[in-house]
């Protein structure tokens, strides 16, 4: 039975992609400090064989008197169960979902079957509306009966507390209904700050289990700027490429340096004639590939410029490159080299900037001597200091991230962040929206 997660193409997905992994996706497993094990596997839109997939991640931690946790659960698959076999960390305690994100406690109730006698831990505002069915929702949901508990607040009151772990809980009511929760930890013995969307890091190269196959595939797609042009598939290059402009899109969402069929830039009538001339249909779809990207800044390029949602508001010339784009975004933010993802920084835990800033500044407070980030997407683990890691959060109080071509590569994000404050189908920033204490 095939399992393949991938984010399709921009525009129509039609017809079949190459022949990929027909069993389970592929797990990477890495020790990365004395305690700190991380488990990588990739999703994206289910049925869409080949595109630009999201690395996710769960983070297996130690605790002083034996056993682990483990930190946002992955696919229990067979080679996932085999690594944590290997490694020695069957000795489950806590089953922890840091988030109220789907992607990240789906996969929580094959845990909890696999190790029946881990406590199971949950964001308290999981499935809370329109019926705060706690965990227990007809689909996807734990088996009634399973017992559950919610983390707390207080971190005090959490049973890893005296075991080196500690914890923050932020909560943002950012829309009506819709709630951002993510509570983050922080491994004691190890000094690794672990989270879930707060903060991700962005390296060149990919992570290695985007370059495994039905993963390496995307890469390989996104890696021509155009359908006319052919590419190396056996070429490390060409895999860093496509890395990087499909991390562009999953970021920036409409990059200044991408026309698209899905943005209206480019018509299905020209791509698909396009596609019947591509030199390589085999990299998928028969070689529909509704993009067509800047490689390097045009020379009359406004870089500075944000880009308006009107018709005809990006053309053929006077686009910035996709390179540019990229080193801006991977740069992080005030020399951090990390950075809140800007769907979240924007949409999310800005709709309350006093409490966001209280929070970041209560991380170096309490703790001093953080030394890397695990974060649950992109590349980990991340060099950090406490103060980086409290000023990269405490950046999106500030506004969008500078300088000012940075902020204009996020033109689709702000403006749909504009477009959704105008119709209250988000709130404006505001004191009370938010809070992080009991």
């Amino acid at each position: 039975r095939r399992q393949l997660v991938a984010a399709g193409p921009l525009g129509l997905a039609v017809a079949s992609a190459p022949a990929l992994a027909a069993s389970e996706p592929p797990t990477v497993m890495k020790k990365i400090a004395d305690g700190v094990h991380i488990f990588d596997q990739a999703y994206g839109i289910p049925g869409l064989e080949v595109g630009a997939n999201i690395p996710i991640r769960m983070t297996v931690l130690s605790l002083q008197d034996g056993g682990y946790l483990v930190y946002n659960p992955c696919n229990p698959t067979a080679e996932c169960m085999q690594k944590l076999n290997e490694a020695g960390l069957t000795d489950v305690r806590y089953i922890v979902c840091g988030t109220v994100a789907i992607e990240h406690k789906y996969y929580a109730p094959g845990w909890a079957k696999r190790f029946p006698n881990a406590e199971v831990w949950v964001s308290p505002r999981t499935f809370s509306w329109p019926v705060d069915f706690g965990p227990y929702v007809p689909f996807g949901g734990f088996a009634p009966g399973t017992p559950l508990q919610k983390v707390p607040k207080d971190a005090s009151q959490a049973p890893w507390h005296s075991k080196g772990i500690d914890h923050l809980q932020l909560t943002v009511d950012y829309a009506p209904r819709t709630v951002f929760e993510e509570t983050v930890l922080f491994h004691q013995p190890s000094g690794t700050f672990v989270c879930t969307d707060m903060l991700i890091g962005l390296g060149d190269d990919p992570p290695e289990i985007l370059t495994k196959s039905p993963y390496r595939e995307g890469l390989l797609y996104f890696a021509r700027n155009e359908p006319l042009e052919k590419v190396d598939v056996d070429s490390f290059q060409v895999i860093k490429d496509g890395y990087q402009k499909s991390t562009l899109l999953l970021n920036n969402i409409n990059p200044r340096s991408l026309l698209s069929v899905a943005a209206g830039d480019l018509t299905v009538v020209d791509e698909l004639g396009l596609a019947s001339k591509a030199p390589q249909p085999e990299l998928g779809y028969f070689g529909w590939y509704p993009c067509n990207w800047q490689d390097n800044d045009s020379p009359c390029a406004q870089l500075n410029d944000r880009v308006l949602p009107s018709k005809d508001a990006k053309g053929f010339e006077c686009r910035p490159g996709w390179r540019g784009e990229w080193k801006r975004l991977a740069a992080g933010v005030e020399g951090t080299g990390f950075q809140v993802p800007s769907f979240v920084a924007e949409l999310q835990i800005s709709r309350d900037p006093e409490t966001l800033d209280s929070f970041a500044k209560e991380i170096p407070r309490r703790w001093p001597k953080i030394q890397r980030v695990v974060s649950s997407h992109f590349s980990s683990p991340l060099p950090a200091t406490s103060e980086n890691v409290s000023k990269a959060i405490s950046a999106v109080c500030r506004g969008p991230p500078g300088p000012a071509a940075r902020t204009a590569d996020l033109s689709a994000i702000l403006n749909f962040r504009d477009y959704l404050e105008e119709n209250d189908l988000i709130y404006k920033p505001e004191k009370g929206r938010g809070n992080w204490t009991v």
